[in-house]
């Protein structure tokens, strides 16, 4: 049996099924809404028997541990009659479910009828005796009477005779008449006796085929519409804020400022950095003049300079071997060599100073390169300073990354804020992922590109593909997301919003696996099974669930494609009772 709660199915399976005096073991399944709704509802019980105006047992279900959503409890079903099992649903799920059934044995009369079960055999009994009692009552009376006016003689003694024989013969007639109804007269209606005959007509029925389940199975799940994804917009400079004016709801643009940070302080730093980054640019072009023009100058210069100095050197070596022959051929004096030798060595220190000069100018040129080159690095780090401080300065515009639209505006205008605090928290709505809780059971059958259908409250269904699978389930509700990712032109599709997800999976290779209407499965889990046609009689069939949508179900067990099976009917069927197909 199935109710609706909120949005969520309600199933209770009970097992003897047909329910038995004695105790009936109850699972309550429920489904249709998120795990983490479930794991946070209770579910308590109470039971009435309306037909006799009767309160039944209560209590507090029992959740079945890793199972989010089922519960049992024992229902003590001491008489057959009516039955109403109302379900109480607190936490995660709030409202009640009432189930109405009859117990095997209960009898469709109301309390006044069970008084025409004592038959009308002992009222005919009672009314005999009674009225023999009176009879003899009064002709004792009578003559009593007839005596005493007898014996006054007023009254003749014939007739004191007659009346004595008269009450007699009445009182023969009764008990005659009583016991001749006891023995010809049809037999009294026992109702209790009626309640436990079993009927010979066949219960109509409606029936349907199963079919082979080659056919994607339909799997069915709760879902949810979430934005393409949030982010939090912080401040990346310090500051106060001013000129803000978003608020929860408002759509922004990619780009769009949505506030200003008040930093005078940002600006000025800018500024100064700015100038030194320039001062030092300018130092860094001397320096490199300096070490490509200057100084390659002064040591061609020097090179040059030194190249005739050491000539003029080399001049007066040739010259004094030459004077020192003459000195000692006696050709010149030893005055006039002297003074050759004081030139000579004159021009010795002139090219040995003209050398040490050439090398200093080559030292200068390396000494210029290395100070160019340390200039540049000092001009491109104040120029990088610079830079920073006007993108710092610009960070006084707080702007969206995205079109988006803000979920929560975090701090209020005219708030001083540091860098890295956040302000708005914005939802990229253009696109949306629809998210569905599946089973783990039905994971295997879902692949990337699946068909995923959702639909909505207002009865609009999404049609989109899956566009993720989450790798693994969660231990506590052993389910896992599946994800479709879909346009949301114009923002229709709003996140938080629960959908009913229905996703056509792989072909199931479940052995026997086969395809009946859904309102044919009854009880659940481990109890479900649906009723077969076998010969126009009633054969239960246990069935384990592979994939259910809630207008079709595939289900293994026992079955193959062609057997009829009863869609409608069902609650009322026994083992081999006698059924009949409804022709209208």
């Amino acid at each position: 049996m199935t109710a609706q709660v909120d949005k969520a199915r309600v199933t209770l399976a009970l097992s003897p099924d047909p329910p038995q005096t004695g105790t009936e073991h109850v699972r309550v399944t429920v489904d249709g809404i998120p795990a983490d709704r479930l794991t946070k509802t209770q579910m308590r019980f109470d039971t009435s028997m309306p037909t006799m105006s009767m309160v039944g047992t209560g209590g507090t279900a029992i959740a079945v541990a890793g199972k989010p959503g089922q519960w049992t409890f024992d229902l003590a079903t001491g008489m057959a009659t009516e039955f109403i099992v109302t379900l109480h649903f607190d936490g995660g799920l709030k409202g009640t479910a009432p189930f109405n059934f009859a117990v095997a044995g209960a009898a469709s009369q109301g309390g006044g009828m069970a008084a025409m079960s004592g038959g009308h055999e002992d009222a005919w009994r009672a009314a005999a005796f009674a009225l023999a009692i009176l009879l003899a009552l009064g002709a004792l009376a009578a003559w009593l009477v007839t005596r005493s006016l007898n014996r006054s003689g007023r009254l003749p003694g014939w007739l004191n005779r007659s009346t004595v024989t008269l009450a007699a013969v009445a009182v023969v007639v009764v008990i005659g008449a009583a016991l001749a109804q006891s023995r010809f007269a049809a037999p009294s209606m026992d109702m209790a006796a009626m309640s436990n005959v079993p009927g010979t007509a066949p219960v109509p029925v409606t029936l349907a085929r199963a079919q082979g389940s080659s056919q994607n199975p339909a799997i069915a799940a709760p879902g949810m519409i979430q934005a393409l994804y949030t982010q939090d917009v912080v401040a990346r400079a310090p500051g106060i804020l001013r000129d803000f004016t978003a608020y929860n709801g408002t759509r922004v643009f990619a780009g769009e400022t949505l506030a200003i940070l008040e930093e005078p302080e940002l600006g000025a730093q800018a500024v100064a950095a700015q100038a030194g980054a320039s001062s030092d640019a300018a130092a860094a072009a001397a320096a490199m003049i300096e070490a490509h023009h200057h100084a390659p100058n002064a040591i061609r210069i020097a090179q040059a300079d030194a190249a005739a100095k050491a000539q003029r050197a080399n001049y007066w070596r040739a010259e004094m071997q030459r004077e020192q022959m003459l000195l000692k051929n006696g050709a010149v004096s030893q005055q006039e060599y002297d003074d050759e030798q004081a030139q000579a060595a004159a021009a010795y220190a002139d090219a040995e100073s003209a050398r040490r000069q050439q090398q200093d100018a080559v030292a200068n040129l390396e000494m210029a390169q290395q100070q160019a080159v340390s200039a540049q690095q000092r001009a491109a780090s104040s120029g990088a300073s610079a830079q920073a401080a006007a993108v710092m300065a610009g960070y006084t515009r707080i702007v969206s990354p995205d079109d988006a639209i803000v979920v929560k505006r975090l701090v209020d205008p005219g708030t001083y804020v540091q860098v890295g605090t956040p302000v708005l928290r914005l939802a990229v709505i253009g696109k949306a992922r629809i998210q569905a809780s599946v089973a783990q059971d039905d994971l295997q059958s879902i692949r990337l590109g699946a068909v995923l259908d959702a639909s909505l409250p207002d009865g609009r269904v999404v049609h989109a593909r899956v566009t993720s699978v989450q790798p693994a389930a969660d231990p506590t509700t052993h389910t896992a997301l599946v994800e479709a990712i879909v346009d949301n032109p114009g923002g229709h599709l709003v996140p938080g919003t629960y959908v009913r997800v229905i996703i056509r999976g792989a072909p199931s290779h479940a052995r026997n696996a086969v395809s009946v209407p859904s309102a044919a499965v009854i009880g659940a889990g481990v109890d479900a099974a649906v009723w077969v046609d076998v010969n126009s009689t009633a054969h239960r069939v246990p069935v384990r669930i592979i994939s259910d949508d809630g207008t079709t179900a595939q289900v293994a067990g026992d079955l193959k494609s062609g057997d009829r099976v009863v869609v409608e009917g069902a609650a009322d069927l026994e083992e081999g009772m006698p059924i009949a197909e409804r022709t209208s």
